[in-house]
């Protein structure tokens, strides 16, 4: 392990649940663990299912401008300190128009309320209570629009939220009509994110070592919940969280306290030391 450790050039982090606390707060023990790691010369990138426009309040409190792994793969780049503008995007993978509209359709005549999403924008027809409390969680709120789609436009991602009681029902009927135009993944139990084919953390991540010129060897990821899995198998040091799901712990080698116990900056420091 300690061989491993030593040879990390790249840090890959979760946000919700693994960088963030229980209230989807940075604290300062996390920030200035992450702020140590970048200033020792490790390469940090933020892994996320959130768009470029719900990290800013994040990258913003750091004094370094992080990597940005979006839409849980699709986007690459950096947001500018201070103006926090997107800069060095690598990657910006969409869905075609034609097969967002048939996710919209689908959605809606199973009673869930779309949310579209490019690098700039979050559109919604309503707010919903669902909506609603992801706009507290990402602190953004989203344009309410009678078009999702203006100009043809090509989404990023489609998220849907469906009320917790009705998720087990509603969101796979959903993603079995769905999963032949696009790809799809839960995030939560009520949060189905609808992405471009071929989308995911490690791909991105792997585009990202290359660009970097970082063998995924050199590479650490930690993470809490299933849509970091791929992740984590792909890079020579898997980290999971205290809170982490089960499968999560036995693909990791190291676990870490949980994310309300600051279990990043455990990470941190640990890879401090054995560097």
């Amino acid at each position: 392990m300690r061989i491993e450790a030593n040879r990390i050039r790249l840090f890959a982090i979760d946000v919700d649940g693994t960088l963030l606390d229980g209230s989807h707060r940075l604290t300062t023990e996390v920030k200035d663990a992450v702020c140590r790691l970048a200033a020792s010369g490790l390469e940090i990138a933020l892994a996320t299912a959130r768009g470029p426009q719900a990290v800013r309040e994040i990258v913003q409190q750091f004094n370094f401008a992080p990597w940005l792994i979006c839409f849980s793969g699709g986007w690459i780049g950096e947001l500018e300190l201070p103006s926090l503008q997107p800069k060095n995007v690598r990657l910006d993978l969409r869905i075609p128009n034609r097969a967002a509209r048939s996710v919209l359709a689908e959605a809606l005549n199973q009673g869930v309320e779309p949310n579209v999403f490019t690098p700039e924008t979050w559109r919604v027809r309503s707010l919903t209570e669902e909506i609603a409390e992801e706009t507290r969680i990402v602190n953004l709120r989203p344009e309410i629009s009678g078009e999702l789609l203006p100009d043809s436009t090509e989404p990023s991602k489609i998220m849907l939220i469906s009320r917790l009681e009705f998720a087990g029902q509603v969101l796979p009927r959903i993603e079995k009509s769905i999963n032949s135009v696009c790809a799809v993944t839960f995030s939560k139990p009520n949060y189905l994110e609808v992405l471009p084919f071929g989308v995911n953390k490690a791909g991105a991540l792997a585009k990202l070592s290359q660009t970097l010129d970082i063998s995924l060897k050199q590479a650490a990821a930690i993470g809490d919940g299933l849509n970091d899995l791929e992740m984590l198998n792909s890079v020579g040091l898997p980290i999971a969280m205290g809170n982490a799901v089960d499968l999560l712990k036995s693909k990791a080698k190291w676990v870490v306290r949980t994310n309300d116990e600051g279990g990043v900056a455990e990470a941190g420091e640990r890879l401090v030391h054995h560097q």
